[in-house]
């Protein structure tokens, strides 16, 4: 009988299984598996700590994502520029008023540093609008083949808006003659990127063609070698008689539809603003948008007046009223801070935690043996120290630290709780907390923000005007030596200090020093001794080693078993000559 009987299994793994089911020491009377255990401790002992070194660095890789996270939570309520409330840099947030009463629907009104509290009007005779041309198009829809309304084949438009130097080509392939009206729009919208603008309404029947600059000084051609009959659609028959330039319209109307097509010029805004402690309007007609700022109140325009039986035009009026209101611009700037230094206190407390190093990652078979809620509370306690001192972070609250001490240049305020100028923010005290910010003084603030607007705007978002300056290496320079730095507002330079850290606002994949740090693998070699050292290559590294621990275990565990089943074959074969001695000498 053999003394070593083999079966494959699967899911068996470590001294005595592998993919083998083993029986072992039936003529020894040894527990094999038991004995090959133990020669493969030290082997196991060093795949174990291989293990854990590689559960210590995913656990700093979960940390460094946390922070990651938090920062960008930070910049996505604070550095939006999407949005004017979710921007801490916007003039808007800074306007210590309130505003009442417009119908917005005409138009918004908006204030910023340097407005007035008060009433404000303002009358609407027309909006801002770019060149262009509307023709209607009866009964048709989006889904319309162009071939119904008398265009076969492929089209070529050759576009100018605004007189640049380069027309836009706008190509639609149609040989198979199947392409629609919204096949057009769309051609056109991409192809131009977005300096003209084509629609369609099912609603009207309407077939728009503007710039999207607007303004008195656009323009828009069509020139000379376009399709042809695309002119029909566009109403290019009426465009003589409104003063265009005939050399670079194509005018024609081979189609059926008989729609001549309305012009619209590139016009300015008309409007007539009253201010506060004012009787009379003043007219403004040199806005060539519908979103401008004068005298610290930005008008957006929504809507327009009609006109007369005579083409006068029927101005819409709107008023609003302003209020002062210091607690809304001191609301934002305490909603910062605190949601700031609790960010920055968390990443202190990683930087101090101390290691307990009776507590490390457990191995597999110590897992075996514990409760989940046990294997919690011992991984909890692993975890920490896991960023201790880490060089990344400290340098990022450094950094941070600098952007509130270092003064910004020209604006006649400090931080601190005393001096005439100090305007009640400062560091904290506390040495346990060195990043930490806090509001020693609400009135101080509140004082400043309601009597010098102008230069709390500057201390906080000032955007320097300086030339950025580099390193040897050709990299941006920016720290408290360059002009730039020193010039930029407190929260300008916290948003480039994250940037640097964490990338851009509502980019999460990026090249940013924490971001490639945690997420990052440079090095895909077979050594595992390349890449830039970022978590993701040590993890890779450690990778490599448990399996070439594995291997080598693997190897060494079966030449232990090998050499046992020899002493198996051995210990049978003189069993066997024992009982033919015992039975020759029994005869």
């Amino acid at each position: 009988m053999s003394g070593d009987i083999s079966t494959p299994v699967s899911g068996m793994t470590g001294a005595g299984g592998g993919d083998l089911l083993r029986l072992t020491g039936m003529a020894t009377g040894l527990d094999v598996d038991a004995v090959v255990k133990k020669m493969m401790k030290a082997e196991q002992v060093k795949l174990d700590k291989a293990k854990q070194d590689q559960q210590t660095i995913q656990w700093k890789q979960e940390a460094y994502q946390d922070i990651i996270k938090d920062i960008k939570d930070l910049q996505s309520s604070f550095f939006d520029s999407v949005s004017s409330d979710k921007n801490i840099l916007s003039g808007a947030n800074f306007a210590p008023f309130t505003v009442s009463g417009a119908d917005t629907s005409i138009a918004t009104f908006t204030p910023e540093v340097g407005a007035k509290a008060g009433k404000y009007s303002i009358e609407v005779k027309q909006l801002a609008k770019g060149a262009g041309v509307t023709n209607t198009l009866s009964g048709k829809s989006l889904s319309t083949p162009l071939t119904d309304i008398g265009i076969s084949g492929s089209i070529k438009l050759v576009l100018n808006a605004n007189s640049v130097a380069n027309d836009i080509n706008v190509t639609l392939d149609n040989t198979s003659d199947t392409a629609t009206i919204g096949d057009l729009v769309n051609v056109i919208n991409n192809q131009t990127g977005g300096s003209v603008k084509a629609a369609y309404s099912e609603l009207t029947g309407e077939f728009k063609l503007n710039t999207s600059q607007t303004g008195s000084d656009t323009s828009l051609a069509i020139k000379k070698g376009s399709t042809a009959s695309l002119s029909t659609i566009l109403g290019f028959s009426a465009l003589n008689s409104e003063g265009l330039t005939t050399a670079d319209w194509t005018v024609s109307s081979t189609s059926t539809d008989t729609a001549t097509g309305t012009i619209q010029k590139g016009q300015n805004a008309d409007v007539t603003i009253t201010p506060p402690g004012s009787s009379t309007g003043t007219p403004v007609t040199d806005k060539a948008t519908n979103n401008f700022t004068i005298d610290g109140m930005t008008y957006t325009l929504s809507s327009e007046g009609s006109k007369d039986a005579s083409g006068n035009p029927i101005p819409v009026t709107t008023s609003a009223t302003v209020g002062q209101d210091t607690d809304k611009v001191y609301d934002k700037i305490k909603g910062f801070i605190d949601k700031y230094s609790a960010i920055m206190d968390k990443i202190q407390t990683k930087l101090t935690e101390k290691p307990d190093h009776n507590y490390k990652p457990l191995t597999d078979a110590q897992k075996s043996s514990m409760s989940a809620a046990d294997i919690t509370n011992w991984e909890t306690k692993a975890k920490q120290g896991i960023l201790r001192n880490d060089d990344n972070l400290q340098n990022m609250l450094n950094d941070l630290r600098s952007a509130f001490n270092t003064a910004v240049s020209n604006t006649g305020l400090s931080l601190g709780k005393y001096g005439s100028n100090s305007i009640g923010i400062d560091i904290s005290a506390d040495y346990k907390k060195p990043a930490h910010v806090d509001i020693l003084d609400t009135a101080k603030l509140k004082e400043a923000i309601s009597s010098k607007p102008d230069q709390i705007l500057k201390i906080f978002t000032n955007v320097s005007t300086a030339a950025a300056e580099t390193t040897s290496d050709g990299s941006k320079k920016y720290d408290p030596s360059t002009q730039e730095y020193k010039e930029d507002g407190i929260f300008t330079r916290i948003k480039s200090i994250l940037e640097k850290n964490a990338g851009n606002t509502n980019v999460t994949l990026n090249s940013s020093i924490l971001t490639s740090y945690a997420n990052k693998q440079y090095d895909y070699s077979i050594t595992g001794t390349g890449g830039k050292n970022t978590l993701p290559d040590q993890i890779y590294e450690q990778q490599l080693a448990i399996g070439k621990i594995t291997d080598e275990m693997s190897t060494k565990q079966e030449k232990y078993y090998q050499q046992f089943s020899k002493l198996e074959t051995a210990m049978n074969q003189l069993n066997a000559q024992q009982s033919q001695l015992s039975y020759m000498l029994g005869q």
